[in-house]
């Protein structure tokens, strides 16, 4: 159980991101401030949201875990995100920004509709609030059953407290507050995980020496978790960046070109060492705690038994914060889609500016509620989460790159991948068992990748082949 300081510590955690959201409530006088901020975000900032976005449940709590059973395998999934950050920093961030600023766009569908038509727009659109709100859900679970654990309360009831807290500041504060409240988090990550938690690791027997002695030796194969696992993993990770919501909002948020190519390779760039240090966490405690079950929080046991009163509520703290702080930004991201890409373009066009601000925290409210009912429901939503991510990857890549890069696309050639994409994968991963045995088949990514691509280029071809009287002339 936590002491007294502990519990102190997480209150006035808690007490900070609400304060936050409330204070941050009186700047909201449009979309434009509630979903980007103004478009006035520095490099800093907008290197903290990058960062504090991507190092959430999965990237720590869940890469402790995967250490604990499978060693260094489990840099993977952090390598995939660094990777993410990276390339689309160096090859999608600028232009994105420039697109931004030139049409005023406000979401990452609107920008499909812009290269295409209404159509393509409403498939991004349909698979950013179903991918958003599934992430949203698997984080507020995850910092559920952390509190749930610290506090001893029933998971429902600690499910209350974590989800209106991220509900409350998110849809109060908006794009500001949760840029106030990732630059706490981030570094509460950041600095409890490399500069406490690595030395307590190291002292407590974390060392080379000791791991070497006590692990069995495929605790030191990168290819452990199975390379038919990690390569579409990898693959479907990293491109989920050059598709997701949030990368472009982030860019459409920077106060210039140069904050917008700059901040993911920052990011990136601090992303690899925390993961590197929830490999070697999870590794210290197999050698040092008794056996922790299946299912259980590595992390927070870790923490737990070792860290003194005070450090141990400010290093839960942020463990918390990994996860609230990518939490946030799905709902707020979700919310978008709601207000700008369904009420306000099908809905309400003339919808004026106080209403569309009333109705872009209704929407924050409402998606903050489906993600943590999701949460209630299944507690377990990581593949939900991964279909969610896979269906973006494979069927928006090629449309997205087309609109990005301004190239000569084709709206029916992108509507019919996307949709033949989207469908692929739901079909791969519903009737798994129905497909032959083959590695083509063991993830959904590749053959919805593929069909998507040929439906692509096929129609395009077709489309942009002249005919023979045409030939003639």
């Amino acid at each position: 159980m936590l002491e007294f300081t502990d519990i102190m510590v997480m209150a006035a955690y808690f007490t900070a991101l609400l304060v936050i959201g409330i204070r941050t409530l009186r700047t909201q006088d449009s979309t434009e401030v509630y979903f980007l901020g103004g478009r006035s975000l520095k490099t800093p900032s907008l290197t903290v949201l990058w960062f504090a976005s991507w190092i959430g449940g999965a990237s720590i709590v869940a890469t402790v875990n995967r250490a604990y059973t499978l060693g260094i395998s489990a840099i993977w999934y952090v390598t995939a995100l660094a990777t993410g950050c990276l390339l689309f920093g160096l090859l999608m961030a600028a232009r994105v920004k420039r697109l931004g600023d030139e049409h005023q766009f406000l979401t990452y569908p609107e920008l499909m509709e812009s290269a295409f038509d209404h159509r393509t727009r409403i498939v991004a659109t349909i698979t950013t609030i179903l991918s958003f709100l599934a992430y949203a859900g698997g984080q507020l679970a995850a910092a559920a059953g952390v509190v749930s654990m610290l506090l001893d309360l029933a998971y429902g009831e600690a499910l209350l407290i974590t989800g209106g807290i991220v509900v409350a500041y998110t849809t109060l504060g908006g794009f500001r507050a949760i840029t106030q409240t990732d630059w706490i988090q981030a570094l509460l990550i950041f600095f409890g995980l490399l500069c406490i938690g690595l030395p307590i690791a190291w002292l407590e027997g974390g060392q080379p020496s000791a791991f070497h002695e006590s692990l069995p030796i495929d605790y030191f194969e990168f290819g452990t978790w199975g390379w038919s696992t990690i390569i579409p993993m990898v693959l479907s990770i990293v491109l989920s960046f050059f598709v997701a919501m949030d990368s472009f909002t982030r860019c459409y948020a920077a106060d210039s070109t140069q904050s917008a190519r700059r901040a993911p390779l920052l990011a990136g760039l601090l992303i690899l060492p925390m993961g590197l240090a929830a490999v070697w966490l999870g590794m210290t405690a197999l050698i040092t705690l008794p056996p922790i079950e299946s299912g259980d929080d590595v992390l927070t046991a870790f923490v737990m038994a070792y860290f003194p009163a005070g450090i141990k509520g400010l290093m839960l703290c942020g463990v918390l914060a990994a996860i609230m702080s990518t939490a946030d930004i799905c709902i707020l991201t979700a919310a978008g889609n709601v207000t700008h890409d369904l009420y306000e373009r099908f809905i309400n066009p003339e919808a004026p500016r106080k209403t569309l601000l009333i109705v872009s925290m209704l929407a924050s409210a409402i998606v903050g509620c489906g993600a943590t009912f999701l949460a209630w429901q299944m507690r377990d939503v990581i593949d939900l989460l991964v279909l969610g991510f896979t269906m973006n990857a494979a069927a928006l890549l090629l449309p997205t790159i087309w609109a990005v890069y301004q190239w000569r696309g084709d709206a029916t050639a992108s509507f019919y991948s996307a949709m033949t994409g989207l469908l692929t994968v739901l079909i791969c991963h519903f009737s798994i068992e129905a497909l032959p045995m083959h590695p083509f088949f063991e993830d959904p990514l590749w053959p919805g990748l593929v069909s998507a691509s040929l439906v692509y280029l096929g129609i395009l071809l077709l489309r942009q082949r002249p005919t023979l009287g045409s030939a003639s002339h």
